[in-house]
């Protein structure tokens, strides 16, 4: 195997693999510390360890190195989120330590541009669509809110190696700056060989390209193709501005789970929203369930914003589970979700099969897998229409 990466969540971890399918590697992902199955090029082990206390994302991290290592990669990648979704405690500074201390090696990069989705770093500051990262909604985010845009000195904080930008500063982790997708290709060429790299999806585009031209990378055959035709569920848990105008622009009946009816009754308000699925599907092929507030809607209403995160997890879930025999496709956004609906759908690998927008693939469940589509989007990510191309494509 020629690269393996550990991803801090689901979503993230598809967009990596996505990525890397479009530019000919052929690449699996595991989810929740699933083997990694033979015959690939690239693979991905998907994790819930972004929001998690930092000591439970380093044992997270470490255990899921310990798995892809047994496939012997030239190269190991620590996935994290474009925006850098993190805290001054962590978890993207502790997680380094432990992967470079555990691969013996005394420097890393971390590239968290991606350009193709508007996400470029410049002096060590990010950008989100050209607007500086904590100008940008991340500074909202319910549980990483980016207040910073300047890396450096955010994973300075997380961190007691040394942290600088790459070409100006002596440091164990360099911060590269990138404005293009010809800054990604150069970096690739120069650290294909790095034991461990850090970033966002921007990479996985350019590395490949790398590998063919050494001769690593193989000719394969294409993926499998997408499962059969029928009804699909969309489950929005994300709060995202981006996410929040692909739902207005899908239009059509939207059910609205009302968090204050969830906490107080899990069981009912999971049963009403069932009822109103069921009928959508019935009506029009496809239902959608989506977060019924904003970040600044649910701080206005007094709600714990985590315990409220929670709970929608398991209510997205519960509800994947209860449908997954009456749809063919699911297509979540946001992170945390994903994590709730594949582990609820028992997906423990999955393939790359198309890809819809950059960073978002659709997969389909490998081996024994339940017979499901599976579309798990970042919450920032994908085009104003998504959904509906998402639907067009995946039938």
């Amino acid at each position: 195997m020629i690269f393996a990466a550990i991803a801090d969540d689901f979503t993230g971890g598809t967009d990596l693999a996505g990525m890397l399918h479009e530019a000919g590697a052929r690449t699996v992902l595991t989810f929740g510390g699933g083997g990694v199955p033979d015959g690939y090029d690239a693979c991905v082990a998907c994790l819930k360890s972004r929001s998690v206390p930092p000591a439970q994302a380093v044992a997270m991290s470490l255990e899921a190195l310990a798995g892809v290592r047994a496939r012997n990669p030239r190269q190991v990648y620590f996935k994290y989120c474009s925006t850098f979704d993190s805290t001054p405690a962590g978890n993207i500074g502790p997680v380094c330590d432990a992967l470079m201390k555990a691969l013996r090696t005394p420097f890393t990069l971390a590239v968290p541009a991606l350009p193709v989705n508007g996400r470029t770093q410049y002096m060590g500051y990010l950008f989100v669509n050209g607007v500086p990262l904590a100008e940008s909604p991340m500074r909202n985010h319910p549980l990483n809110p980016m207040t910073d845009s300047n890396l450096v000195r955010w994973l300075a904080m997380q961190t007691a190696r040394t942290v600088g930008l790459l070409g100006r500063d002596s440091c164990e982790i360099a911060l590269a700056d990138v404005l293009s997708d010809a800054d990604l290709e150069r970096l690739a060429g120069e650290y294909a060989e790095a034991p461990l790299l850090t970033g966002s999806s921007g990479l996985g585009m350019a590395l490949p390209r790398v590998w063919r031209e050494r001769g690593w990378l193989a000719a394969h055959a294409d993926a499998a193709e997408l499962r059969r035709q029928g009804a699909a569920l969309i489950l929005a848990g994300s709060c995202s501005a981006a996410t929040l105008n692909q739902l207005e622009r899908l239009g059509g009946s939207q059910i609205s789970v009302d968090a204050a009816a969830l906490l107080g009754d899990a069981e009912e308000e999971i049963a009403r929203v069932l009822r109103e699925a069921r009928r959508q599907i019935q009506n029009s092929g496809h239902a959608v369930v989506r977060s019924s507030q904003t970040a600044e809607e649910r701080e206005a209403s007094g709600l714990d914003g985590r315990i409220v995160a929670e709970e929608l997890e398991r209510m997205f879930g519960a509800v994947a589970a209860a449908l997954a025999a009456e749809v063919t496709r699911i297509l979540v956004a946001g992170g945390e979700t994903a994590g709730a609906v594949t582990a609820a759908l028992g997906v423990d690998a999955a393939e790359v099969c198309t890809v819809i927008d950059p960073g978002v693939p659709a997969i389909r469940p490998a081996g024994d897998g339940p017979p499901i589509t599976l579309v798990l989007k970042s919450g920032n990510f994908g085009s104003a229409d998504f959904f509906r191309k998402a639907l067009e494509r995946t039938r």
